[in-house]
């Protein structure tokens, strides 16, 4: 199972105020409008917090991976559809256990391409592979794919107040397992606020999530369920369209079955802290 992440918004969107509505708040058009061959980078930081119960041993892992991501935008077709060029130009796991305290660069990954179409929306139509690369232990788990992930926006124009739901499924395969999770958000736009001498719009979000699959691990078939929770906020510049961070938590609970030369139950725990921040050249 690829590392979590945290709660959903990256690269560029843009806010267009619709005036004169019936109430007198302004409203807000939010979309993706990325500009062709524009560069966009951001910064994630994740911390994770993670129990689980293996043959009467409960063992605990601190885990804190730092990234920096690139996306270029190779082609944006005129009803705002984009072709993004994502690749990861830093990443670092720190993974704190009883084992020991390791630190590990996975630099297979780095540079290596992924191609994403996406609607100005939010919605992702497809993603493929670009750089291939073999990858072995931390960066299996991880997976080459494309590190954007985007909040999916409201068809309707929204103010302060208003609100959106929308639903993400999600399929991640690395090391003969398939995963898929599906979430659900509810949006609500907070208000407005000052964040890095600019006055944003805040957006606040409410995640629920579940999780299954299957796959083999060492000679034993396995099966994954699990439920989640969480939220965040996330800050929008109005004047320039961008945003500025997002903050989010998730709390996930699962359980892991085992089959085969081993037959086992395999419940943990995890709690998931992200930070996210956006530089735009």
């Amino acid at each position: 199972m690829r590392l979590p992440t945290a709660a959903i918004l990256a690269a560029v969107c843009a806010l267009c105020t619709v005036p004169g509505t019936t109430s007198g708040q302004e409203q807000y058009s939010l979309h993706y409008a990325f500009e062709k061959g524009k560069v966009y980078r951001f910064h994630d930081t994740i911390a994770v917090k993670s129990t689980q119960e293996m043959m009467g041993q409960e063992m605990k892992t601190t885990s804190n991976v730092f990234s920096t991501t690139k996306l270029v935008a190779s082609d944006v077709a005129a009803n705002g559809t984009a072709v993004l060029m994502v690749s990861p130009e830093a990443m670092s796991l720190n993974i704190r256990s009883a084992r020991g305290d390791t630190t590990i660069t996975p630099i297979e990954v780095l540079g290596k391409r992924s191609r994403v179409t996406v609607s100005r929306l939010g919605h992702v139509s497809a993603r493929e592979v670009v750089d291939t690369v073999k990858l072995t232990g931390i960066a299996a788990r991880t997976g080459q794919r494309e590190l954007m992930r985007f909040h999916v926006f409201s068809e309707h124009p929204v103010n302060v107040g208003g609100t959106w739901t929308s639903t993400q499924p999600d399929t991640s395969e690395a090391m003969g397992s398939k995963i898929v999770t599906v979430g659900t958000i509810d949006y609500t736009v907070v208000g407005k606020e000052l964040r890095g001498g600019k006055e944003c719009l805040k957006i606040s979000f409410k995640r629920k999530a579940t999780i299954a699959g299957k796959g083999m691990m060492m000679g034993n078939e396995f099966f994954l369920e699990g439920t989640g929770t969480g939220g965040g906020l996330v800050f929008i510049d109005p004047a320039t369209g961008f945003p500025l961070s997002e903050e989010s938590t998730m709390d996930m609970e699962t359980t892991v079955a085992l089959t085969g030369q081993q037959n086992m139950t395999i419940p943990s725990s995890q709690s998931v802290t992200s930070r996210r921040a956006f530089v735009v050249e």
